[in-house]
């Protein structure tokens, strides 16, 4: 999942990187404080034609993979002619807060993302919150939009036709120094609330209105807009819509599934995935031994690095051979049979759908998807349903769309939706 899992095409956002020029920042600008704990500053802008390009070349290499055998099993071409054409550039800015960890008593930690402003001389838009996908690499982030294609693709179908984008770094990605916080949930949900209530100091202080506001995530960030959602409800800040696409909203059935039925199609980062997820879990619940108990001895050292990011996807995975089975103890694939132990009790405290919801949703699920199948991502609209919501729906993406193409699926049918909602 990019939520839970990683994009399976994790190698190509370098090539993809590289073909679309970095980022073109003049100079490294100083940070500008608007609010307590809160700064910001101008990292560059994105034209008409790099957006363009982004729909174009940039999409291409995306549902390639890095090599023929990560090829999606739908093609650029399926999409391309269904984007519109970019009718203003973007703005972006880095911005970066002051924050805590719930998990660590409230200790305080540093928080970051992205701001995209439309440049199309306007001072109300409408407000995007997009949070992304699992990622290896510590600086594919939206912060830094040259390392992730997914922020690309999400400023040039939404930014680029009128929308200011937001999206967090969670903490332990980008500048951020505290160990991954991956698939945690408070840590998480922390990250996000905290960089929206930055990025809307920002916009005060640029004179920009957002009257509407929208949540939007893949994968991982599917789960982490579920989490954000619940938070935001509970909190009385109103959402005008959100939608998810291949969320992992029940993280025991997503994460059990891989190892007690696991399918020929399943995808090798998935291994990545549960790893790092249970480092992260040692760190943030502070349960000293937890990897070690579920990981083989041999690939104890290995997977560690790799959480840290000294390691990367491709020498991890070669060295860890045999998937999901060759990396985790045979008791410790036992106990997900029964969903017993600490583990699988903390994942259970972060299944993100077991609530009322009373804004409008619409989730998203690719009937081909090799990460998470489209039986979890309904999940949500089901129990909605017996809790009594009438606000959310399950769209399939594509009887053909896998993990990748149910992104790109998902984004051309989400946006008419969201502006649906936006009053002209």
């Amino acid at each position: 999942m990019n939520a839970a899992c990683v994009r399976p095409a994790v190698a190509c956002l370098v090539v993809i990187a590289a073909t679309l020029a970095a980022c073109p920042a003049s100079a490294e600008q100083e940070f500008t404080p608007v609010a307590a704990g809160v700064r910001y500053r101008k990292i560059g802008s994105y034209d008409k034609a790099r957006l363009a390009e982004v729909l174009n070349g940039g999409l291409d290499l995306f549902m390639a993979g890095f090599d023929p055998s990560q090829a999606s099993t739908m093609k650029s071409t399926d999409f391309k002619s269904k984007f519109a054409a970019p009718r203003n550039g973007v703005t972006l800015y880095e911005v970066q807060f002051d924050s805590v960890i719930p998990e660590w008593e409230n200790q305080p930690t540093l928080g970051s993302g992205l701001l995209a402003v439309p440049e199309d001389g306007a001072k109300t838009h409408p407000l995007l919150s997009y949070q992304h996908g699992t990622v290896f690499g510590r600086d594919e982030v939206p912060s830094r939009p040259e390392k992730s294609y997914e922020t690309q693709l999400a400023l040039a179908a939404f930014a680029s036709q009128g929308y200011v984008v937001i999206g967090a770094d969670y903490f332990g990605l980008g500048p951020s120094r505290v160990p991954n916080c991956f698939m945690v949930p408070q840590g998480t949900t922390q990250a996000m609330l905290d960089h929206y209530r930055a990025s809307r100091a920002v916009l005060e202080s640029l004179g920009q209105a957002t009257p509407q506001f929208f949540i939007w995530g893949w994968s991982q960030g599917g789960w982490t807009t579920m989490q954000f959602l619940r938070r935001l409800e509970r909190l009385g800040i109103p959402v005008t819509a959100a939608a998810t696409v291949s969320a992992p909203v029940d993280m025991t059935a997503a994460f059990r599934r891989p190892i007690t039925s696991p399918r020929p199609q399943d995808a090798a980062w998935i291994k990545g995935c549960i790893s790092n997820m249970l480092w992260a879990q040692e760190e943030y619940a502070r349960l000293p031994g937890l990897a070690a108990s579920a990981i083989k001895p041999e690939h104890l050292a290995a997977s560690r690095k790799f959480y840290d990011g000294e390691l990367g996807w491709a020498a991890y995975d070669a060295g860890t051979p045999g998937g999901v089975a060759g990396l985790l103890r045979p008791e410790f694939m036992a106990s997900a049979a029964t969903g017993t132990g600490r583990f699988w009790d903390l994942l259970e405290q972060a299944n993100a759908y077991r609530w009322t919801i009373k804004t409008p949703l619409r989730a998203y699920g690719g009937e081909a998807d090799e990460a998470i199948p489209p039986a979890v991502s309904r999940m949500v609209a089901d129990v909605s349903r017996l809790l009594g919501s009438t606000q959310v729906e399950f769209i399939s993406a594509g009887e053909r769309a896998d993990h990748r193409a149910s992104y790109v699926s998902a984004t051309l049918q989400v946006k008419p939706w969201f502006d649906s909602f936006v009053k002209p």
